[in-house]
């Protein structure tokens, strides 16, 4: 049994809309669980690289402080990217 994330009735499993307010029930599907593991990686890859922007002032081993820095820009660049094609497509469907 699941429950309504507004008023917490109890729905079954086949109810796409909760009886008491009305409040439709999002259906996750394999697509959201691939963009969310999409963003999560892009997301681990911009804190490493900046990481590493912020070790290359202190090390000489590894990249330079300037291609760390850019390699992070364009990661942060993608990640905003997805997460705002995300929500376009998520509110395409819904009127």
């Amino acid at each position: 049994m699941q429950r309504c994330r507004q008023c917490e009735a109890t729905m079954t499993p086949t109810e796409l809309e909760c009886l008491n307010c009305g409040a439709t029930i999002e259906v996750k599907t394999a697509k959201d669980a691939a963009a969310a593991k999409f963003r999560s990686v892009i997301k681990l890859l911009a804190m490493a690289s900046g990481a590493m922007a912020i070790a290359s002032l202190f090390v000489n081993v590894g990249p330079s402080f300037i291609t760390c820095l850019c390699v992070t820009i364009v990661l942060f660049l993608v990640l905003n990217s997805a997460e705002e094609m995300l929500i376009g497509s998520n509110n395409h469907g819904k009127k």
